[in-house]
Parts: structure tokens; sequence; C-alpha cells
């Protein structure tokens, strides 16, 4: 298993905002559907004998625009935000234009609200839904204001401004500012909701994921295993007399010291890997589709990475336990076989490697026993 490129040393943190995946993947149906929307509704008004001027002229460039955006963002999904930020322009634009000429020209004859008014707050929603918080109010309001002066304009063009007018056009107003207000309610809470996640799964001296977000990580992990027999391994990592070199340098190179030690570790993994800090100066590494002899190589590069030099001046070591999924475990079963071997690692004189029962007479010693204080 070569090592990982990892130059960020927290690499398993989790991205902060918990549905920025969800948002990427909408965005791949969204853009063909709306091009299929837009196809939809040119032909339907070609065969009803009622298009307007701005589906003559917009609709047909609409569906393309999204198709090349498409085709785009497969071949380039890293532009995925630009993508956004174009395909909300289009639609804003489809919609201040249609606005504009419904209140010139259709207003006036119905009793009500226009169909193209009823979709224009939809640009909101996909807003705030496609980009951060601060862009989706600056698009957001930027857009209500165009939409209001094209209405505003439509409307003083028209033949007649009636009673009714002026009220659906007063009624639009407030209830496009009043969804405007909630959705940044709602953003604002997402907000929250993304860094509350992220504390509640996150280490805050570390910055590794802790216990919980590991736990889940198990789960997800043993029911991949159970379903194609695949393996996967679990390293329990324990720094050596973790609380001698407190008493000695302090608490807050001991804080130091565990960082450093997560960022070493990390380093030294691959891309699939996952690493926590599971508890006081324990860390526990996953490492799916991995036997217990490529665990035991994983483990004997991150042992070297720890040693081969001070950390914060203080010579630090490890002491690992591997075990690996047997057909039937559970994840307290496979945790129990790790934690016997740490400890039997502790026992054996600390700063080695010891595979779980399973080969109980390998115990592989490295470097010097003891971390020089």
């Amino acid at each position: 298993m070569p090592p990982r490129p990892a130059p960020n040393p927290y690499a398993t943190l989790e991205v902060a905002d918990p549905l920025e995946t969800l948002r990427i993947r909408l965005t791949l149906w969204l853009l063909p559907l709306g091009a299929a929307a837009a196809l939809t509704a040119w032909g339907l008004s070609v065969t009803s004998d009622k298009l307007s001027l701005p589906d003559r002229y917009l609709l047909l460039p609409m569906a393309v625009g999204f198709i090349a955006l498409e085709f785009h963002l497969w071949r380039n999904p890293q532009n995925v935000r630009w993508v956004w930020q174009i395909a909300l322009g289009i639609i804003a634009i489809y919609e201040i234009v249609s606005l504009f000429y419904e209140a010139a020209y259709k207003l006036h004859q119905r009793d009500g609200i226009t169909p193209a008014a009823l979709w224009f707050p939809m640009v909101y929603l996909m807003a705030f839904n496609l980009l951060n918080r601060r862009q989706a109010l600056r698009f957001s309001l930027v857009y209500l204001v165009l939409g209001l002066l094209a209405g505003a304009t439509g409307m003083l063009m028209s033949p007649s401004i009636n009673v009714t007018s002026i009220n659906t056009a007063l009624q639009f107003t407030f209830s496009n500012i009043a969804y405007l207000a909630l959705l940044y309610m709602f953003a604002y809470l997402r907000r929250h909701y993304a860094q509350m996640h992220q504390m509640a799964h996150t280490d805050p001296l570390t910055n590794l994921i802790n216990r919980r977000a590991m736990q889940q990580k198990l789960e997800s992990e043993l029911s991949q295993a159970r379903r194609y027999n695949r393996p996967f391994a679990l390293l329990l990592a324990d720094l050596d007399h973790f609380k001698q070199i407190n008493d000695t340098y302090g608490h807050s190179v001991g804080d130091q010291v565990l960082r450093e030690v997560g960022g070493r570790l990390a380093q030294h993994l691959r891309e699939s890997d996952s690493l926590a800090r599971w508890g006081g100066e324990e860390f526990l590494i996953l490492a799916p589709e991995t036997n217990l002899q490529q665990a035991y190589l994983l483990a004997q590069r991150l042992l070297g990475a720890i040693c081969e030099s001070p950390i914060s001046g203080v010579r630090v070591t490890l002491s690992l336990g591997v075990a690996c999924y047997r057909q039937g475990d559970s994840i307290a079963a496979l945790l129990s076989r790790a934690d016997e071997a740490m400890y039997r690692a502790k026992a054996g004189g600390r700063n080695q490697i010891v595979l779980e029962e399973e080969i109980e007479d390998i115990v592989i010693p490295s470097h010097s026993t003891t971390p020089e204080l």
C-alpha cells in the first residue's frame, strides 16, 4: 500500500456542510430536467398556438444552454459552482423578461397572478440551495429588484391599469419579500446546523474525526463487509508513557504531541482510510479492503512515521494492536480484539506492533522500547 499524497494532515475531517454532496448530485439531475421542461413548454406553446415572445426567443436557447452545462459538468466536475451560477443566471433572465411581458400585455386581462409569476420565487429556492448564504442573498436581492423593476415598467406600458392589477402586483411584491426572508432564515439555520454537525463529529484538539463519527464509519464498513464479503482492518494506536510526558513537560506540550501525532498518522494513510482520535491518547485507524498482512505493513509505516523524529522535543513511540474483520464479526468483537492486541503490545515492552490472536506468535518490536524524556 503506497503512502497517500496528503499535504493536509487532517484529510480525514468531514466536509463542513453535509448537504454539499447532495447538492452536487441534484445539479446533475436538475440540468437535464430543466432542458426537458423548457422544450416541453416550447412544444406545448407551439401546439396550442399560444407562443409568447419570451417563449419564442428564450425557451430553445435555454434548453440548449442547460444541455451544454450538463455536458461541461460531466467533463469538468470541479466547475460545479460556476455551472450553478450560469444556470441560475439563465433562469433569472427568462423569469425577468417573462414578468415584464406578462405585466405589460397580459396582467390587465387576468383576474390574478400570471403563470410566469408563479415560478418567479423558485429562483430564490434554487439560489439558496446551490450557492452559499452570502452569494444566494446577493443574487436573490438583485434578481428581486430587477424583477420588480421589470414588472413595474411593464405595468406602465400596459394598455390599462385597474385595481385588480395593482392588487396583484402588490401581493406579488410582498409575497416575494416574505419568501426571501424565510429562505435567508433557513440558510442561516442550515449554516449553524453544519457547524453543529462538524462540532459533534470532530475532535477539537486534533481536528480529526471523533469517536462518534468513527462509530458511524465502522457501522457502514461492517455492513459493506457483510454484504460483499470483503476484508477491512482496525489499527488501535496508543501513545507510550503519555502521562509521563504530561507530568514532565506540561499539558500544553502533551496537547501539541497529540496534534502532531494525528497529523503524522494522517499523512501516511491512503485516501480510503479513516483516522479518529478514539479517546485520550488513543487513535483508531479504519483501513478498508485490507487483510492482516497489509494491515501489518501499514502499522509498520505508521510506527516509523512517529519514531522518525522527536515531537516538540520529545521522543514519542506507539503501541499498536491490529485486528481484521472475520465473517460474523460485530463491531464490539472487532474492537475488543484490536484492544487486546494493543494491550499485549504494552505488556510486551511498548513501541511495537501486535497482531490479533489469530496470529498470536507474531509480535514485531521496533526501534527503542521507551521514549527519551
